[in-house]
């Protein structure tokens, strides 16, 4: 029943908050892309995230995904958040996020990008287990390098996650690696849209596995300052017979 009332509190925030401006150019994980930048929301400001993910997989179960998540910026250099993501046929999801499990998380930045060395912050995930067929609690820990370069800036996240219940023949941790890329379309006479790519790896779930590895582009847009549109698209080239030849991601943020 979690995920019923995350839904409940998101309505009640968009329907009842006053508004603030959000960035289209700061990058939070799935909008729309996996790769994130090292920069918190600003403080005291709350934004509501939320869209659909299509996956086309090769041999296994097509799948929609409907991802939710509140950030709020607690305080200077951090923002928590709240989310779940509810997937179609969740008895056949193998990866440790199951299906309504509740997502707990926060990113704190530990410097400003100088001259010398880019900015770095770390993001700590706890996913809950209070979805379908979910066991034990999860736990992420990722660092974030955000560096400018021209126009442009590039990220590098790495993270491991530690698997609170794992089955036979399932690994208790695995890592993921995200190397992305963003430019401001359209600098300098207009700035209200950001193109973005990445490539990534994550370590397979089970031993003598292949990583699941692939691309990503997509783009963000500022239709009004509370208000960014996102639409991504992606493939996993190299991995299991299962992995997903093409999936897409629409979204949008809110700011509050």
């Amino acid at each position: 029943m979690t995920h019923y009332y995350l839904i409940l509190f998101l309505s009640l925030f968009i329907t009842a908050a006053p508004t603030w401006a959000v960035d289209h150019n700061n990058l939070d994980e799935g909008r729309p892309l996996q790769v994130e930048d090292a920069y918190p929301i600003a403080y005291g400001e709350l934004s509501a995230e939320t869209g659909v993910r299509v996956s086309y997989n090769r041999h296994g179960d097509d799948r929609v995904a409907f991802p939710m998540e509140l950030l709020y910026g607690a305080y200077w250099n951090l923002h928590l958040g709240l989310g779940s993501t509810l997937f179609t046929s969740p008895q056949t999801i193998d990866d440790p996020e199951k299906s309504g499990d509740l997502r707990l998380l926060g990113l704190y930045n530990l410097n400003q990008e100088t001259l010398r060395i880019p900015a770095l912050a770390v993001k700590l995930t706890l996913d809950f287990p209070s979805g379908i067929r979910s066991r034990g609690v999860d736990t992420e820990l990722k660092g974030i390098l955000t560096r400018t370069v021209g126009h442009g800036r590039v990220h590098l996240n790495a993270g491991y996650q530690f698997i609170g219940n794992a089955r036979d023949a399932e690994r208790d941790g695995r890592y993921e690696v995200l190397l992305g890329a963003q430019y401001p379309w359209g600098y300098p006479r207009s700035f209200t849209t950001t193109v973005l790519a990445d490539v990534f790896t994550h370590q397979a779930t089970r031993f003598n596995e292949t990583n699941n590895s692939g691309v990503e582009i997509g783009m963000r847009r500022q239709i009004a300052p509370a208000i960014i549109l996102d639409a991504g698209i992606g493939t996993e080239f190299i991995g299991l017979s299962e992995r997903d030849l093409f999936f897409a991601t629409v979204g949008v943020s809110l700011g509050f």
